[in-house]
């Protein structure tokens, strides 16, 4: 079903469904037939799943907005870099605009994850096959972790969840959460326009930066690029300019970068 009262800046129409296997599984079936910018949304995803296919992204239907946003390109030139990590802040300002009370627990994990304080709020995916990009989106809006049985995230959190810490009236507005959700998929839509466009090429490194969950932390890595796993206990310095991860090894002073893998824990916390 076509969705006609969200407006999407990239032109495209929203194809709503109130369940599906995954967005992302949509969006492939209906990638040969519809143009740049179009938005497959689900209220329920059945077999939605994270960075790796062994977690599952579970939830309850109405709760959480769960889309994938359709991008077509001339060729992978044309492709804007370090997508993940531009949908990434996307995300994060989109809730810090919906909720403002939450803007100093906002964090972005590198490489697909949006943080409220220690948690994760939200996930992101992104395939390209050189000319077109499909970005799978989830955010925890009103899941109630507390009674929701979820072995693959335990260390979820929504954002009214969050705000009922902070403020409990803001918390309550989100009561009827199907209604706020198109709300909160626009803002997140606009915000991608602003963090994929062109005119962000040059400073979305910057803001990642400042928003980098654990930077000048000690963390515990796996190096994924590596043919033997490989772990790294060290600082988080950075992040490169085209997306990598930059620790510094303990006993170390020159830093590494690494295109893949996975933070497993902040040090400081064990």
């Amino acid at each position: 079903m076509k969705l006609t009262d969200i407006e999407n800046p990239f032109g495209g129409a929203v194809y709503y469904f109130d369940s599906c296997t995954s967005t992302m599984d949509e969006a492939r079936r209906l990638a040969g037939e519809v143009p740049h910018g179009t938005v497959v949304v689900a209220a329920l995803q059945t077999g939605g799943r994270g960075r790796f296919s062994s977690r599952r992204w579970a939830g309850t239907a109405g709760k959480n907005l769960t889309f994938t946003l359709i991008l077509r390109y001339a060729g992978f030139s044309s492709v804007p870099g370090a997508v993940t990590l531009r949908s990434g802040i996307a995300v994060a300002r989109a809730i810090e605009a919906l909720e403002p009370v939450l803007a100093a627990r906002i964090a972005v994990k590198w490489p697909n994850d949006v943080m409220l304080g220690d948690k994760k709020c939200a996930g992101i995916i992104a395939e390209s096959d050189g000319s077109m990009v499909l970005i799978g989106i989830g955010v925890n809006v009103a899941e109630d972790f507390g009674v929701t049985s979820r072995k693959e995230a335990p260390d979820a959190v929504s954002i009214v969840s969050a705000l009922a810490e902070l403020d409990g009236a803001a918390a309550g507005s989100y009561a009827e959460a199907p209604h706020r959700i198109p709300f909160i998929l626009e803002k997140v839509l606009f915000s991608l326009a602003n963090t994929l466009s062109s005119g962000f090429d040059d400073a979305w490194r910057e803001e990642f930066e400042k928003r980098l969950y654990l930077k000048g932390r000690t963390v515990r890595f796996v190096a994924g690029n590596t043919a033997v796993p490989r772990t790294v206990t060290g600082t988080l310095a950075g992040i490169s300019a085209g997306g990598e991860i930059i620790l510094i090894p303990d006993g170390k002073t020159e830093a590494e970068a690494f295109a893949a893998g996975e933070i497993t824990s902040n040090c400081r916390a064990l």
